[in-house]
Protein backbone atom coordinates (compact mmCIF):
# COMPACT_ATOMS: atom_id res chain seq x y z
CA UNK A 1 0.00 0.00 0.00
CA UNK A 2 1.32 3.10 -0.86
CA UNK A 3 2.31 5.74 1.93
CA UNK A 4 -0.62 8.17 1.06
CA UNK A 5 -3.74 5.48 1.57
CA UNK A 6 -1.61 4.62 4.97
CA UNK A 7 -2.02 8.28 6.06
CA UNK A 8 -5.38 7.91 5.05
CA UNK A 9 -6.01 4.75 6.95
CA UNK A 10 -4.49 6.27 9.88
CA UNK A 11 -6.77 9.36 9.72
CA UNK A 12 -9.59 7.43 8.88
CA UNK A 13 -8.88 5.43 12.02
CA UNK A 14 -8.13 8.34 14.49
CA UNK A 15 -10.18 10.76 12.92
CA UNK A 16 -13.42 9.19 13.54
CA UNK A 17 -12.56 8.97 16.98
CA UNK A 18 -11.44 12.18 18.18
CA UNK A 19 -14.90 12.98 19.60
CA UNK A 20 -15.16 16.91 20.46
CA UNK A 21 -13.49 17.67 23.60
CA UNK A 22 -15.52 18.75 26.05
CA UNK A 23 -14.21 21.18 29.73
CA UNK A 24 -13.92 19.12 32.52
CA UNK A 25 -15.70 20.32 35.44
CA UNK A 26 -14.08 22.28 38.28
CA UNK A 27 -13.60 19.76 40.56
CA UNK A 28 -11.74 17.81 37.90
CA UNK A 29 -9.40 20.58 37.27
CA UNK A 30 -8.47 22.75 34.46
CA UNK A 31 -7.83 21.17 30.93
CA UNK A 32 -9.90 18.93 28.73
CA UNK A 33 -11.59 15.28 28.93
CA UNK A 34 -12.08 12.99 25.39
CA UNK A 35 -15.35 12.17 25.94
CA UNK A 36 -16.05 8.11 25.19
CA UNK A 37 -18.05 7.06 21.78
CA UNK A 38 -21.20 5.74 22.98
CA UNK A 39 -23.55 3.81 21.36
CA UNK A 40 -24.87 6.21 18.61
CA UNK A 41 -21.45 7.13 17.88
CA UNK A 42 -20.39 3.47 17.14
CA UNK A 43 -22.69 3.38 14.78
CA UNK A 44 -22.14 6.64 13.02
CA UNK A 45 -18.63 5.35 12.70
CA UNK A 46 -19.78 1.47 11.24
CA UNK A 47 -21.71 3.93 8.70
CA UNK A 48 -18.93 6.11 7.92
CA UNK A 49 -16.05 3.97 7.92
CA UNK A 50 -16.55 2.11 4.45
CA UNK A 51 -17.26 5.54 2.65
CA UNK A 52 -14.40 6.99 3.71
CA UNK A 53 -12.58 3.99 2.98
CA UNK A 54 -13.75 4.09 -0.29
CA UNK A 55 -13.06 8.22 -0.68
CA UNK A 56 -9.26 7.25 0.58
CA UNK A 57 -9.00 4.01 -1.99
CA UNK A 58 -8.32 2.42 1.49
CA UNK A 59 -8.81 -1.46 1.29
CA UNK A 60 -8.98 -2.40 5.06
CA UNK A 61 -8.99 -1.16 8.48
CA UNK A 62 -9.18 -1.75 11.76
CA UNK A 63 -10.42 0.47 14.72
CA UNK A 64 -10.33 -0.02 18.37
CA UNK A 65 -11.97 2.19 21.17
CA UNK A 66 -10.68 1.78 24.58
CA UNK A 67 -12.21 2.92 27.62
CA UNK A 68 -10.12 2.09 30.71
CA UNK A 69 -7.80 -0.14 29.60
CA UNK A 70 -9.89 -2.32 27.91
CA UNK A 71 -11.37 -2.81 24.55
CA UNK A 72 -14.82 -1.53 24.63
CA UNK A 73 -15.44 -1.84 20.88
CA UNK A 74 -13.36 -3.10 17.92
CA UNK A 75 -14.33 -3.49 14.20
CA UNK A 76 -12.62 -4.59 11.17
CA UNK A 77 -13.56 -3.28 7.62
CA UNK A 78 -12.61 -4.56 4.48
CA UNK A 79 -9.91 -6.69 2.72
CA UNK A 80 -6.36 -7.04 4.10
CA UNK A 81 -5.35 -8.37 0.59
CA UNK A 82 -6.95 -6.68 -2.09
CA UNK A 83 -6.24 -9.08 -5.21
CA UNK A 84 -7.74 -12.00 -3.01
CA UNK A 85 -10.52 -10.36 -1.27
CA UNK A 86 -9.22 -11.81 2.62
CA UNK A 87 -11.26 -9.83 5.02
CA UNK A 88 -9.96 -7.81 7.27
CA UNK A 89 -10.44 -9.60 10.80
CA UNK A 90 -9.77 -8.64 14.51
CA UNK A 91 -6.43 -10.36 14.53
CA UNK A 92 -4.87 -8.58 11.42
CA UNK A 93 -1.50 -6.61 12.32
CA UNK A 94 -1.31 -3.43 10.43
CA UNK A 95 1.97 -1.76 10.08
CA UNK A 96 1.74 1.47 11.74
CA UNK A 97 5.15 2.66 11.03
CA UNK A 98 5.69 6.71 11.80
CA UNK A 99 1.67 6.99 12.33
CA UNK A 100 2.61 6.23 15.54
CA UNK A 101 5.04 8.61 16.30
CA UNK A 102 2.45 11.60 17.13
CA UNK A 103 0.60 9.27 19.49
CA UNK A 104 3.67 7.71 21.34
CA UNK A 105 4.32 11.48 21.81
CA UNK A 106 1.30 12.67 23.30
CA UNK A 107 1.37 9.62 25.77
CA UNK A 108 4.89 10.50 27.13
CA UNK A 109 3.73 14.33 27.32
CA UNK A 110 0.81 13.11 29.40
CA UNK A 111 3.47 11.34 31.82
CA UNK A 112 5.23 14.63 32.21
CA UNK A 113 2.26 16.82 32.91
CA UNK A 114 1.33 14.00 35.41
CA UNK A 115 4.53 14.48 36.99
CA UNK A 116 5.65 10.81 36.55
CA UNK A 117 7.92 11.42 33.78
CA UNK A 118 11.20 14.57 32.87
CA UNK A 119 11.72 15.21 29.73
CA UNK A 120 15.42 15.87 30.74
CA UNK A 121 16.33 13.01 33.09
CA UNK A 122 18.32 10.06 31.80
CA UNK A 123 15.16 7.17 30.94
CA UNK A 124 17.69 4.62 32.61
CA UNK A 125 16.56 6.34 36.54
CA UNK A 126 13.16 4.85 35.70
CA UNK A 127 14.70 1.39 35.16
CA UNK A 128 15.31 -0.99 38.04
CA UNK A 129 17.85 -2.52 36.07
CA UNK A 130 20.79 -1.40 33.06
CA UNK A 131 18.77 -2.08 29.73
CA UNK A 132 22.44 -2.56 28.33
CA UNK A 133 25.46 -3.51 30.31
CA UNK A 134 28.36 -1.43 30.68
CA UNK A 135 27.21 1.62 27.65
CA UNK A 136 27.74 5.06 29.64
CA UNK A 137 26.02 6.80 26.59
CA UNK A 138 22.58 5.52 27.39
CA UNK A 139 22.77 8.06 30.65
CA UNK A 140 22.44 10.76 28.33
CA UNK A 141 19.20 9.76 26.81
CA UNK A 142 16.48 11.51 27.65
CA UNK A 143 12.40 11.41 27.04
CA UNK A 144 13.56 14.84 25.42
CA UNK A 145 16.10 12.57 22.82
CA UNK A 146 14.00 10.47 22.61
CA UNK A 147 10.89 12.31 21.32
CA UNK A 148 13.38 14.31 19.32
CA UNK A 149 14.95 10.93 17.36
CA UNK A 150 18.14 11.40 18.60
CA UNK A 151 19.25 8.40 21.02
CA UNK A 152 21.24 6.93 18.16
CA UNK A 153 19.46 3.75 17.67
CA UNK A 154 19.59 1.88 14.87
CA UNK A 155 16.18 2.31 12.68
CA UNK A 156 16.10 -1.00 11.75
CA UNK A 157 16.20 -2.65 15.16
CA UNK A 158 13.81 -5.46 15.29
CA UNK A 159 12.41 -7.56 18.51
CA UNK A 160 15.08 -10.04 19.77
CA UNK A 161 17.94 -8.14 18.01
CA UNK A 162 20.84 -7.02 19.74
CA UNK A 163 20.96 -3.29 20.76
CA UNK A 164 23.33 -1.09 19.05
CA UNK A 165 24.27 2.85 19.20
CA UNK A 166 25.55 4.95 16.67
CA UNK A 167 28.43 7.06 17.81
Amino acid sequence: MIRSQWCVAMTVALGVLAVPLSAQSPAAGVGVAMRIPDKSTIATMEKSIPELMRQGTVPGVSVAVIRDGKTFWLHAFGVRNAKTGEPVIDGTIFEAASLSKPVFAYAVLKLVDQGKLDLDTPLTKYLSAPYIEGDGRLDKITARYVLSHRTGFDDSLRAGAAIQLFG
